[in-house]
């Protein structure tokens, strides 16, 4: 059986960091920590991201799962309350807000006093599912501390603009989009792409420079990130400490939708996977 207690990191007057923290009922043991980071207008309650979290606590592990300061959901519609806040992030500010989150788990705060003693936070994995993946990567290339990455149906680039796409997104400074799970109308300031050029994001560069075990799992059918893209950033960066496991039949969320319903056989395939790395 798995507990849940929920915590909250004030990072500012009006910002925070909201969380999960799953883990054992019952603890016989030292238990490694693992940060699960939600990929583009997701959230640490989307899809399979609490089903993935509650099979890995169940495991001898204490899991995290969180939002940013700018995801403010409404759970019960899976729609963001706050469109202006969601419109100002950058990848700087969320490897930024994952750094603050390492912090708090290195000092124990965030967690529940029954289990504080059992925390080893000297062993710290990473799951990123899809923008969550160039997020972790990032964070570990810059900050290290983790053990481990578990990247699920990660984008290979940040770059992923036309020509024509960056002018518009320059002249009105501002992108609109409609959320295909949702049909919310969302937007992402221009700042979001400057961020992405001033910072010199591109991955190849950041996944080289990272000397633990990485494991990428990836649908062969993901339309949305084509399984050619992982091909080529893996071969770019050139890091021996890679693994890439396909799971057949399946696209960029393994078979899930939000709401959430049942797990998925490809699912279970990712979490299997996931287990077997994280417990090498």
């Amino acid at each position: 059986m798995v507990d849940k207690k929920t915590f909250e990191i004030n990072i500012s007057n009006q910002d925070k960091i909201v969380g999960d923290v799953r883990f054992p009922e019952i603890v016989s043991s030292s238990l490694p920590v693992v940060i699960v980071t939600h990929g583009f207008t997701g959230h640490k309650d989307w899809g399979f991201i609490p089903f993935l979290s509650e099979k890995i606590a169940s495991e001898e592990f204490v899991v995290i799962s969180y939002n940013f300061s700018t995801d403010i959901i409404d759970t019960s519609k899976d729609w963001f309350l706050d469109v202006d806040k969601f419109a100002s992030f950058t990848i700087s500010q969320e490897v930024k807000e994952l750094h603050i989150l390492v912090e708090h788990i290195k000092s124990k705060e965030i967690f529940p006093q029954s289990i504080v003693n059992h925390i080893d936070s000297s062993q710290i994995f990473l799951i990123g599912q899809s923008l969550g993946g160039a997020v972790s990567l990032i964070y570990a290339a810059e900050f290290g501390s983790v053990e481990k990455i578990v990247l699920l149906g990660t984008v290979g680039t940040l770059f992923r603009y036309t020509k024509r796409q960056i002018e518009e997104w320059e002249k009105n400074g501002v992108w609109f989009f409609t959320n295909s799970r949702t049909g919310q109308e969302l937007k992402i300031n221009y700042t979001y792409y400057q961020d992405l050029i001033n910072s010199n994001y591109f991955l190849e560069n950041f996944i080289s420079r990272i000397s633990v075990p990485i494991l990428f799992i990836h649908g062969e059918e993901d339309l949305t990130v084509p399984k050619r893209e992982i091909i080529d950033l893996i071969r770019k960066s050139k890091n021996p400490f890679v693994e890439l496991k396909l799971i057949e039949n399946t696209g960029h969320t393994f078979g899930v939708e939000h709401p959430f319903e049942k797990p998925t056989p490809p699912l279970f395939k990712v979490i299997d996977e996931t287990l077997r790395f994280l417990k090498i």
